[in-house]
């Protein structure tokens, strides 16, 4: 009897533990879609573009600068460098300017600013060494003790050595529109050397050229004094386009 009775608990005791593997089955594996993916900082982004110096800004300092050219009719005309600045007797300022050696105009003029000077500069800008173009009509009243004119309207110009040219004409080519080009040497230029094209400057002229001299004065030898752009190209000979043509004045 006893070993039927210990047979009987051991097959009640197996029969509980199937029972119980049954009813509590095992934790299933975590599907791929429920694992957790570990966070990934993004990537950092390019910067934007920033607009560069040379871009709209330089643009506007360029219009701020480059204002259109003053002119007056029938009024005299001098281009002169600023020699000195002086005090007037009115308690302004004085204005000496001298002219380029050979342009044929006066040695030097003494001008005034008043309020109803024109200017295409700011003209409290204004310094010594500055090489400017004067439309000018003499002084009303007892302005200052020397002979001096009121400027009308001014313009601020190149330096003077870059928009004048004093020299001795070598040859001129006539083009296939009736212009002229003037070659030309600096005037102590020996003549074995007029035709080294190192040291030859090309004058273009056109309609907007002025002459003031004759045809026939414009021949090999002749001394010139050329008012001119101030702008040349990088050729050899350079290149440049003249605006007025005098005989250098002695």
């Amino acid at each position: 009897m006893t070993t039927k009775r210990l047979a009987a608990v051991l097959l009640a005791l197996a029969a509980c533990c199937v029972v119980a593997a049954c009813t509590n089955p095992a934790p299933a594996a975590p599907s791929p879609s429920s694992t957790v993916a570990t966070p990934v900082a993004p990537a950092p982004e390019d910067p934007p573009p920033q607009p560069e110096e040379t871009g709209a800004k330089a643009d506007n300092e360029k219009e701020e600068t480059a204002m259109d050219q003053l002119y007056v009719a029938d009024a005299a005309r001098y281009r002169g460098t600023v020699a000195s600045i002086d005090a007037d007797i009115a308690g302004g300022l004085m204005y000496r300017l001298t002219a380029f050696p050979g342009s044929g105009l006066p040695e030097q003029l003494m001008i005034v600013f008043t309020g109803d000077s024109k200017t295409s500069f700011p003209q409290d800008t204004i310094q010594e060494g500055d090489h400017l173009e004067v439309f000018y009509q003499p002084v009303e009243g007892e302005t200052c003790g020397l002979t001096c004119y009121e400027v009308i309207a001014a313009n601020r110009l190149l330096p003077a050595e870059g928009v004048y040219y004093n020299g001795i004409l070598v040859e001129q080519d006539t083009m296939e529109d009736g212009t002229v080009d003037l070659v030309m040497v600096p005037q102590d230029t020996p003549m074995e050397s007029w035709g080294d094209p190192m040291k030859q400057f090309v004058f273009h002229t056109g309609p907007d050229t002025q002459f003031y001299t004759s045809a026939g004065d414009l021949k090999e030898g002749a001394l010139l004094n050329i008012y001119h752009k101030g702008i040349a190209t990088r050729s050899l000979p350079p290149q440049g386009v003249a605006l007025e043509v005098r005989l250098l004045a002695q």
